[in-house]
């Protein structure tokens, strides 16, 4: 049987487009297609898309990966994990701007909840913010009035993009989600695996908008007859991808944001100011838990110094950042700081500017502030005594091997960096390539890294790290 399986498509819906690959049964990826899409900013809080046109950009993405090509014998469906989309069961079209992740405009009904952070953190990982879905549901419902016709009529549904994804896959006969994506709502018991009843009282949300839950690797239906066997959250089809399986196993994923993710296997671990994670299930794994550091922005800051009216290409990060001879001091506050401080109050900012400063000190500046903003994340976890093998580095970020070597400087530690910078949909992939019974093992993604050590001395890193830590703080006084 394994032989006639040859290859397998991954949808990838992210911040900044859809992105459809074709990886074959030797792990290697033959086709890949982009669909750009641009979410509407504006101020500090509103960040959302046309639920059309995300839905456009997906389909159009993947078709393009299906012409000329034959032999699918499975599709993967991914997506950023928090941001929401509100539709007509009857109709098929949203019936509210589809919130991002970093839409915040749920902010005052989330403090409002009458559950302590906690019991939140306790029931699911996370933690009360905006930025997760339960609250834009909310603020849809009580802002949108289509959305609350659409409720009121028993047509509302409401899930992550994957799910609204694959039900226009499947014409609406699949509406379901794995626990990767589940969890992200807010709504998902991390316990129990199953939707919370306290959560969805206290947020006002109907059980019924909701999909059913499924495991990762499952039966999602089926799109012109090529099974739909995955659903899963971009972050972990990347810590897949990875091979970020066994307790101890770690790595960083650097995109829009940034995320440090350790596994901890079987074992269900909290840590306050840490996120805990579901990982990818199957019939055989059906839990697995990661911990989980966020930084907010990752290559966001680089996208918004260019819209700021920083002339640069975004693809000479490197050679900037060796130019620069007096970087800024920079704390990228956009969509609040994340792990571990959960800080949605401090803003932005960027100091040490004088008459030569130029460009190349700006990029120095952001290159360094998400390293120092990732080792915080690590340093805390090491703290709290969590094993952290060989650290993993992948995304599209980590291109750059000015960010890499500045990591490494600070950690005092090894990364090692896979060849193949597309995790998110090797490790789709490879999941389906398991389950249908083909040896992964060999898969370059695995075995193909480029080791990235620190240059500079221990005292010299203790030294730049406890500089970051007395600005990161007089930042965090300064209102």
């Amino acid at each position: 049987m394994t032989e006639k399986i040859k290859n397998f498509l991954v949808l990838d819906q992210g911040s900044s487009g859809s992105r459809a690959f074709v990886v074959n049964s030797a792990g290697k990826i033959t086709v890949k297609k982009l669909r750009e899409i641009t979410a509407k900013h504006s101020g500090q809080t509103l960040a959302e898309y046309d639920g059309r046109e995300l839905l456009d950009s997906a389909l159009g993405a993947l078709r393009d990966a299906l012409e000329n090509t034959s032999g699918i014998a499975g599709i993967a469906v991914v997506s950023q994990r928090s941001t929401v989309v509100l539709w007509d069961k009857t109709t098929g079209f949203p019936v509210a701007p589809v919130l991002t992740w970093q839409d915040g405009r749920g902010h005052a009904f989330s403090d409002g909840v009458k559950i302590d952070q906690t019991e939140i953190h306790r029931k699911t990982g996370l933690y009360k913010t905006p930025f997760y879905s339960a609250s834009k549901i909310t603020w849809c419902l009580n802002n949108i009035e289509t959305a609350k016709k659409c409720a009121d009529a028993g047509n509302l549904l409401a899930g992550p993009v994957a799910a609204y994804i694959i039900w226009h896959l499947t014409g609406g006969k699949v509406f379901a989600v794995d626990p990767t994506l589940a969890q992200r709502t807010l709504l998902f018991n991390i316990n129990t695996f199953d939707w919370d009843a306290d959560l969805l009282n206290a947020f006002s949300v109907d059980k019924n908008w909701l999909p059913e839950l499924k495991n990762t690797f499952g039966d999602y239906g089926a799109y012109e007859n090529i099974p739909i066997k995955i659903c899963a959250g971009d972050q972990q089809a990347a810590a897949a991808g990875l091979g970020v399986c066994r307790e101890g196993d770690t790595a960083v994923n650097y995109g829009t944001g940034a995320f440090l993710l350790a596994s901890t296997g079987k074992n269900l671990r909290s840590i306050p100011g840490i996120l805990t994670s579901a990982g990818v299930t199957t019939a055989r794994e059906n839990k697995n838990f990661l911990l989980e550091g966020p930084v907010n922005a990752a290559g966001g800051i680089f996208q918004w110094l260019q819209s700021a009216g920083l002339n640069f290409d975004i693809n000479d990060i490197d050679g900037l950042y060796a130019r620069a001879q007096n970087p800024v001091q920079f704390l990228p506050a956009f969509g609040g700081i994340g792990a571990p401080y959960w800080d949605f109050k401090t803003q932005t900012v960027i100091t040490g500017l004088g008459t030569s400063t130029k460009k190349e000190d700006f990029i120095a500046g952001a290159v360094r502030a998400l390293a120092f903003m990732t080792a915080d994340i690590f340093f805390y976890l090491k703290n709290a005594g969590v094993k952290m093998n060989k650290i993993k580095v992948s995304g599209g970020f980590a291109k750059n091997l000015s960010l890499l070597q500045f990591q490494a400087d600070i950690l005092q530690t090894k990364l090692n960096q896979n060849s193949e910078s597309e995790t998110t949909a090797l490790g789709a992939a490879h999941l389906m390539a398991k389950e249908s019974g083909i040896d992964t093992k060999l898969w370059e993604v695995f075995n193909s890294v480029r080791a990235v050590a620190p240059q500079i001395s221990a005292e010299e890193a203790a030294a730049d790290y406890q500089a970051w830590r007395k600005f990161f703080d007089w930042c965090r006084t300064y209102k």
